[in-house]
């Protein structure tokens, strides 16, 4: 009994103290409006996580709102979700700063952008179904990366626009060339939302972005709809019924159980790990696939520094070297280890590209305390 007690105590505690911060936040207000595609917005539709994420990586952003002037120099001009149809003439300023070298990033909202599609030569098949993108041509932003996105279909009406995201007879951005530059146009802004920033490859969308140069978010075209007050009443019911829920599965946690503890299965007698692995190594050799592998895991390890040191992984292995922070040369070293192995080939290459790739990602984790020394297999033997 006063196990019970505790427990409804403690959900009645922490159901005042949520209903509490719930109404401060909403008597607060301030901020964007967590529905809109804003550099302010912590929602799940915003684009704070990104604007951070920039920032973090040394990378100017500036927010550009009605009446402010366009920023020379900008590597990136950023459209996402726009709320209202963007005018035509504003538009073709657009298309002149894309010409001058910048790259205007547009992903399509819930309004209709007529005057855009018009302009660019196409056509949008509307969807809100979630779906993924693949590169489908070499492209220096989307040609390797996998993006969430939805099932809305970017179609090409003239020469021009080229498809670069999305899959067979989908697609889910469209590259426009523009003079020195070039209009990318997304079917929508998933790969740049908070909620979604996570999934796939998006991160390393963002790091790309922002070795072009300064980004400027253009929020011109945002909704301009009021926002709505939170729905305080219906966050506390729902909360209400998620503590309850809380409380009731820590009562049946808590409460007597009928029967013994079934005793673990028997363990099965077989061929032990080592014994696997030496098979699936000697596959390896006989199927010839040990060079492929080495490359594959090789590709994995610079995906990885992209997404956790921001070295974009179309850069060379020398190039990625010399990016690494300065007094690192244990980091550096196996990044060079690696990189001679998969060039060198031949027997053995996919243990030592992998055991260079486990020194580097371990380096990267650990801030750099020496690789991990492993001993070389005698003649005649496989590696373990």
């Amino acid at each position: 009994m006063n196990r019970g007690r505790g427990a409804v105590l403690a959900g009645v505690a922490a159901l005042a103290v949520v209903a509490g911060t719930v109404l401060g936040q909403a008597g607060q207000g301030g901020g964007a409006p967590p529905g809109l595609a804003s550099a302010e917005s912590a929602g799940p539709r915003g684009l704070a996580a990104a604007r951070e994420l920039l920032a973090a990586r040394g990378v100017a952003v500036v927010r550009r709102g009605p009446g402010d002037p366009l920023l020379p120099g900008a590597g990136t001009v950023l459209l996402a979700a726009p709320g209202a149809p963007i005018p035509a003439a504003e538009v073709k300023a657009l298309i002149e700063e894309a010409a001058g070298g910048a790259t205007v990033l547009v992903a399509l909202g819930p309004a209709p952008q007529p005057a855009l599609l018009d302009a660019l030569g196409l056509a949008l098949a509307p969807s809100l179904e979630p779906r993924t993108a693949r590169g489908l041509a070499p492209h220096r932003l989307l040609g390797d990366l996998s993006l969430p996105g939805r099932a809305a279909s970017l179609e090409v009406l003239r020469p021009g626009p080229l498809p670069v995201s999305g899959a067979p007879g989908w697609g889910s951005a469209v590259s426009a060339p523009a003079g020195r530059g070039e209009v990318l146009v997304l079917s929508g802004p998933e790969p740049l939302e908070n909620g979604h920033l996570l999934e796939g490859d998006a991160v390393s969308l963002i790091v790309r972005l922002g070795a072009l140069g300064p980004v400027v978010i253009d929020e011109r075209f945002l909704s301009a709809e009021s926002p709505q007050p939170p729905p305080t009443r219906h966050a506390l019911a729902l909360l209400g019924a998620q503590l309850l829920l809380a409380g009731l599965t820590l009562a049946l946690a808590l409460g007597r159980r009928l029967g013994a503890v079934r005793p673990p299965a028997p363990a099965e007698v077989g061929q032990t790990t080592r014994d696997y692995l030496t098979s699936l190594a000697a596959l390896y050799r006989r199927a010839g696939a040990e060079a492929e592998l080495a490359a594959l895991a090789w590709a994995a390890l610079r995906r990885r520094l992209e997404r956790r040191a921001g070295i974009p992984a179309r850069l060379s292995d020398a190039d990625a070297a010399r990016r690494l922070p300065a007094g690192d040369p244990a980091r550096a070293l196996a990044l060079a280890r690696g990189a001679a192995a998969l060039a060198g080939g031949g027997a053995g290459v996919l243990l030592r590209v992998t055991r260079a790739a486990a020194d580097a990602e371990a380096l990267l984790g650990a801030g750099g305390h020496g690789p991990r020394r492993h001993r070389e297999p005698a003649p005649g033997r496989p590696p373990r």
